[in-house]
């Protein structure tokens, strides 16, 4: 497939006419790829066509990593589509077993079982923060669920490989919400009245428990006594509530369109620039660059994780740029500690990346993911042991945040000058790392005067 910047009429657009005045790509200036800015919303509006909701392991899923490998196929010296399976619905379930072990554990302390109901407490919350806050190890060979599939394409460099840089992003989207993200009073009374409940009754269960340990009647039936009677009654009446978090997560995705679809078209036409560059002869002389679409991100970092896995060998000396929500320049941001600020990111590499957007003119924070804010498939490559960091436009309660997760979230709402953007950031930092460019200034970024600023992304 050709694409637009590839044809004659448009080869005098910003980006190849600073090429073209230049005399070298060597010594180009700041990158204006309004072209590749085009091929990539192009791109992500033919995948949407055909793959409009990707749940994780989806059919649909597989179809869009299908499309980008095709994509990628053109633009690189190696492609390679892998697949692995796992469950998808571990993951969205999670909500369901709170409340699930909400009515259970509210019967229970009424019959005075204290034990087991502080027993049901302890398994879900182990499991909540295993898999839903800590996103840790949960891929599985052989469990019941679906294939989910991962695609790469690589560009090697002219000479010896001597160090790598990889992009990444996820194409799978996310199941929505009963209650939209805009609708605050809502989901404070589908999500947070719950899971407050659920603590609640957990504290009451440990007062019991404590209580029948003095008194010898652990294991054994009986009414509560008549304090806990009272808490007990008023926490039985809160329990429609928690029908209202057992029916938050729908079967229904979002389009994902600037979460994360987006990211992944930028990467292919990324690649596009540096192959253009390498069949003219101004390849790369040291770096090999890698560019990785996940599946499952979703639902736990499922696809990030399997890859670092089975990439090992070609993640030496790697430094990883993760892509996610390119919404509004405006918010442009480096996290550097992922995971409901558990795992920390490379500060180092927020600070390199500061700096290239500063000196093309872009303004930028550094912050971290706050808690039960979510996490990202950068974390994976921390993890991995790798140098990784997430390139973010998007600002909690800003605008444009409220489409993420929802049905809004389309090609519509997405902002060309901030795709073209990101994609210019890639391309700078790339050539700053070659030392492509000289006299670049060695200066502190002020992004990195705002490093304790927590960002809130929920739903992730």
């Amino acid at each position: 497939m050709r694409f637009p910047f590839s044809r004659k009429k448009e080869t005098e657009t910003e980006l190849f006419t600073t090429v073209k005045k230049s005399q070298s790509v060597r010594n180009a200036g700041v990158l204006k790829s309004s072209a590749l800015a085009s091929a990539a919303m192009q791109r992500c509006a033919q995948i949407l066509s055909r793959c409009p909701e990707r749940k994780a392991g989806s059919e649909e899923s597989r179809q869009a990593a299908r499309m980008l490998h095709e994509a990628f196929c053109d633009v690189s010296d190696d492609c390679v589509i892998t697949s692995f399976r796992s469950n998808e619905a571990r993951y969205s379930n999670i909500f369901r077993l709170i409340s699930a072990a909400s009515v259970l554990m509210t019967v229970l302390c009424w019959l005075d079982l204290s034990f087991f109901s502080l027993v049901t407490a302890v398994i879900v919350s182990f499991i909540t923060v295993h898999d839903y806050i800590l996103c840790l190890k949960n891929n599985d060979s052989r469990a019941r669920g679906s294939d989910f599939t991962n695609v790469h394409a690589v560009i090697e460099p002219e000479g010896e490989v001597e160090s790598t840089i990889i992009f990444t992003s996820h194409h799978d989207s996310a199941r929505m919400l009963s209650s939209g993200r805009g609708e605050g009073n809502s989901l404070i009374m589908s999500l947070h009245v719950p899971l407050v409940h659920f603590i609640v009754l957990t504290l009451a269960s440990f007062c019991l428990f404590v209580n029948d340990l003095f008194s010898g009647g652990a294991l054994r039936l009986n009414l509560p006594p008549l304090s806990m009677g009272i808490l007990l009654a008023l926490l039985t009446l809160c329990l429609p509530f928690q029908w209202k978090l057992f029916n938050l997560v729908t079967d229904e995705c979002s389009p994902g369109a600037g979460d994360n679809l987006i990211s992944s078209c930028i990467l292919t036409e990324t690649a596009h620039y540096f192959k253009w560059r390498k069949d003219n002869g101004h390849g790369l002389k040291n770096i090999r660059l890698v560019f990785a679409s996940f599946d499952g991100e979703e639902c736990g970092l499922k696809g990030s994780e399997d890859w670092y896995r089975r990439y090992a060998g070609l993640c030496r000396n790697a430094s990883v740029i993760n892509l996610d929500c390119p919404l509004r320049l405006q918010d442009l941001c480096y996290i550097t500690k992922d995971v409901n600020g558990f795992v920390p990111l490379s500060g180092e590499l927020a600070a390199e990346l500061a700096q290239a957007s500063e000196m093309m003119g872009y303004k930028s924070r550094t912050g971290s993911l706050s808690l039960f804010s979510g996490a990202t498939d950068a974390a994976s490559a921390a993890r991995a042991g790798l140098k990784a960091v997430t390139l973010m436009c998007m600002m909690p309660g800003g605008p444009g945040s409220d489409v993420i997760h929802t049905s809004d979230d389309t090609l519509e709402n997405l902002d060309k000058k901030t795709v073209e953007a990101v994609i210019s950031i890639c391309i700078k930092f790339v050539l700053n790392r070659a030392g492509a460019e000289e006299n670049v200034e060695e200066r502190r970024p002020s992004a990195l005067e705002d490093t304790a600023k927590k960002l809130t992304i929920s739903g992730k």
